[in-house]
């Protein structure tokens, strides 16, 4: 995030802070069907998690030549690997002997070739079948066209995105992520976490859509009376500013020393000290940049009332080095402590969408980036 835009943005909450006022702009609204359509739900999977990039694992975890992760979450079985030559490629996971799924780790390194565990044919890591398991009797297979089916990938800021659908022969692997990230990009960039370790990674499993999973990352309304004791004694009460960008959605939350920053200079404020800014990334990432530190949370469908929520939380090396490891499992119990409040309520909601109480649910004025994900979904 640009200094101008982190001097904006502070102005524009400190002047909240003194007015007691919101950023607001318009009611919205979205059917509660949404959440349970069956037929929604198969268009979601068709068009959200086939035709968009789609973060599926991190820098950290592909560093060097033959490290590999797997990812089951948008209904393909992925498999991304670093290659020899240095460059990132992403294939479906299935053999193309017998559809079985070849790697079976979710992550590793130090691999040459994958070796699917059925009969034991044999892929490198372009993708290419270099061995079939007693091939002179086997039949005539033309191995060229029976590699690894490709899929596009690409890696910015730390983050590894794939775009779950088959290439057809020939069509380019590498993703314009500029394009797709357009004014977000530059502010990832200036957060850039392609050195970052991944502190922990959590599956959360909730009975709730997968889209309500991410309306709770949207607002700071609910933190009052969800959070008492949990997050909202670090905020001010929904003071927070929204900003559509594209597709995606910026988002800063105030902490309560927001206000120490009166009178100080304003080439020394640094929106990180005294705030939370979170992005929403379209579809179904959320990043919440802190202090010191990222949270990274993407939801993912599993069936029209029920996601997997992957909740990871990612520091840099220079940061990790300064704190002892108790102070980075307390960061990490906060926000998951303040998730099984954020989860256990939206279960509650996921069952009364049925109740027939609504048919639509209503976003107010400073609730305006909920009506704008909607929108965009």
């Amino acid at each position: 995030m640009q200094h101008a835009d982190q001097v904006a943005y502070i102005e524009r909450m400190l002047g909240m802070a003194r007015a007691n006022a919101r950023d607001a702009g318009e009611l919205s609204y979205c059917s509660v069907e949404e959440y349970f359509d069956d037929r929604r739900f198969a268009r979601e999977q068709e068009i959200l998690f086939r035709k968009y990039p789609i973060v599926v694992g991190f820098s950290a975890q592909l560093r060097k030549p033959g490290d590999f992760l797997t990812n089951n979450d948008t209904g393909q079985a992925i498999l991304v690997t670093r290659g020899l030559d240095g460059k990132l490629r992403a294939f479906l996971n299935v053999c193309r002997h017998r559809s079985a799924t070849v790697e079976l780790a979710p992550c590793g390194s130090n691999r040459r070739a994958f070796v699917c565990p059925y009969h034991g044919w044999t892929f490198d890591l372009t993708g290419r079948l270099v061995g079939i398991t007693d091939g002179a009797w086997f039949g005539d297979v033309d191995k060229p066209t029976h590699g690894l089916k490709p899929l596009a990938v690409a890696e910015r800021c730390g983050l590894v995105f794939v775009v779950p659908a088959v290439l057809e022969p020939g069509q380019n692997a590498d993703l314009d992520l500029d394009g797709f990230l357009g004014p977000v990009k530059d502010d990832l960039k200036s957060w850039d976490m392609q050195t970052w370790e991944v502190q922990s990674t959590t599956p959360l499993r909730p009975r709730m859509n997968w889209k309500l999973v991410i309306d709770t990352f949207l607002e700071l309304y609910h933190f009052r009376y969800l959070h008492p004791s949990t997050v909202f004694p670090l905020f001010l009460d929904n003071i927070a500013t929204y900003e559509r960008m594209d597709r995606h959605i910026r988002i800063s939350a105030a902490k309560r020393t927001l206000t120490e920053l009166e009178g100080r200079p304003k080439e020394d404020w640094r929106i990180l000290d005294h705030a939370i800014v979170l992005y929403s990334l379209f579809p179904n990432t959320v990043l919440a940049y802190t202090q010191d530190h990222c949270g990274v949370f993407t939801s993912f469908p599993i069936a029209p009332e029920e996601s997997v929520l992957h909740f990871s939380v990612l520091v840099s090396p220079e940061e990790k080095a300064k704190k002892p490891e108790s102070y980075w499992h307390a960061n990490v119990d906060l926000f998951a402590d303040a998730l099984v409040e954020d989860l256990g309520i939206g279960e509650t909601i996921q069952r009364n969408c049925h109740s027939g109480a609504n048919s639509l649910q209503t976003f107010g004025k400073f609730e305006k980036a909920l009506g704008w994900y909607h929108q965009e979904i």
